[in-house]
């Protein structure tokens, strides 16, 4: 029967021009990709020059306004007038009277208890908010990223584990034909051997359906389409010498989210400082310069023009709002305790997390140097089998079981490194250091 044979013919055909046709793909290439087409980085990004453009004293009500009017009205009335002495009465109908207003008006507040200078520190605090927040979500999309592409890595060797146990199937498939025909074998070893082959083939194929998934859901974060056969290259990771005191220091020092709780924290400060200024007088000054006139069609005065500047000074205090200022204080003054409890709990998981992620990466990097090991065990013992199994001292089924016990140790190795890779980034993105010097 050659139809193992032609199948698999074809199988490794496409798989070939499948491999012919890849491309590379770095984790710094993955990074910058996410960074300039990743859609909630690209929105986080829009909100960031939101909060830039409010954070400036005309919004604080730190500058003056300043208003313009105009206003011209035309009335029409049957006027009768009477007056006193020798003047005759006067009676017009349809009497027009026409008023002309124009003016500028300014007003500005002095002093309000320093809540414009406080409203603007807030607005600067929103803004440093926003920015702190951007990194947090840049952060998380960049280690999703940093995850999706080694999955892709790992569906890659998958892939080159099961292409390499076709092709020893294959060869241990030829030459269970060949002893079978030469009458050396028996059939069940022939059976056996296509048996296996076809498992590898199937093993293959799902292989290649791993990777395409993995392709797609990098895609997804990178908004942007990769090449069918697209390869992940990385360095093999070597022990980072950490310790735990380095790395909570550092973690204090550049950690997104604890920087936003401190942020947070200067913020209900300033929302305090914005509700006390309520119990305290308000000083402002007002002025303009208008022109008015009116023409009258009756009347004693037919035409008056009126022009000039006109200022003010006042104060208001408000003596009673139904205790809606002194709530508001009272709230406000827990919101600031509130965010300080926020804040030391955030700094206690942060510590933890640490200790766990340190813990978590040493203990991978064990596994991999175990895995390592297990690995060149296993590369030995299918070279010695393999002499063994030609020369006719081996069955096919301990071939077969020094071939499996080689494609699991790859596997293992594979994960092990996978796991090492990503406890690292884990740590990077803790201490703040994901981003390198963006």
């Amino acid at each position: 029967m050659k139809c193992p044979q032609i199948f698999l013919g074809l199988l490794l055909s496409a798989l070939v021009n499948t491999l012919s046709a890849q491309e590379t793909l770095t984790l710094d290439q993955v990074f910058e990709m996410a960074l300039k087409n990743n859609f909630d980085i690209k929105l986080i990004k829009k909100q960031v020059e939101i909060a830039d453009n409010s954070a400036t004293i005309g919004n604080a009500g730190l500058l003056p306004s300043v208003n313009a009017n105009a206003s011209t009205g035309i009335t029409v009335n049957d006027t009768e007038l009477e007056f006193a002495g020798n003047i005759a009465p006067v009676n017009v109908d349809a009497a027009q009277s026409t008023t002309t207003s124009l003016g500028v008006n300014a007003n500005y507040i002095l002093f309000n208890g320093l809540s414009g200078k406080n409203t603007y520190q807030k607005l600067q605090l929103n803004r440093d908010i926003v920015l702190m927040q951007s990194r947090v979500t840049i952060e998380a999309t960049l280690l999703q990223a940093a995850n999706a592409f080694f999955v892709l890595a790992r569906a890659n060797e998958q892939f080159e584990i099961s292409r390499k146990n076709v092709e020893v199937s294959k060869t241990r498939l030829e030459r269970a034909e060949l002893a079978y025909e030469l009458g050396t074998s028996l059939k069940t070893d022939l059976l056996s051997a296509r048996v296996d082959l076809n498992s590898d083939s199937s093993a293959l194929l799902n292989a290649q359906i791993q990777e395409r998934t993995a392709r797609r859901q990098l895609e997804v974060l990178l908004a942007t389409e990769l090449a069918e056969g697209v390869k992940a290259l990385y360095d093999d990771p070597e022990l980072k010498l950490w310790t735990e005191a380095d790395l909570i220091s550092k973690a204090q020092t550049n950690n997104a989210s604890l920087k936003n709780a401190e942020l947070q924290l200067e913020l209900a400060e300033r929302d305090y400082k914005i509700s006390r200024s309520s119990f305290v007088p308000t000083l402002s000054v007002s002025g303009g310069d208008g022109l008015n006139q009116q023409q009258n069609e009756a009347g004693i005065v037919l035409s008056n023009t009126a022009s000039g500047w006109n200022g003010s000074i006042a104060l208001s205090y408000p003596l009673f709002n139904g205790f809606r200022s002194s709530t508001q204080r009272q709230n406000q003054k827990l919101n600031r305790e509130i965010q300080t409890l926020e804040n030391a709990k955030l700094d206690f998981e942060l510590n933890s997390d640490i200790k766990e992620a340190l813990d978590s990466y040493n203990q991978s990097y064990k596994l991999l140097k175990f895995e390592r090991d297990n690995l060149e065990s296993a590369e030995f013992n299918l070279s010695r089998t393999t002499e063994l199994y030609n020369s006719g001292q081996l069955s096919s089924i301990q071939f077969r079981e020094a071939q499996v016990a080689l494609a699991n140790a790859e596997v293992r190795l594979s994960n092990a490194r996978m796991a090492l890779l990503i406890n690292e980034l884990e740590i990077l993105r803790l201490t703040g250091q994901i981003l390198g010097n963006e």
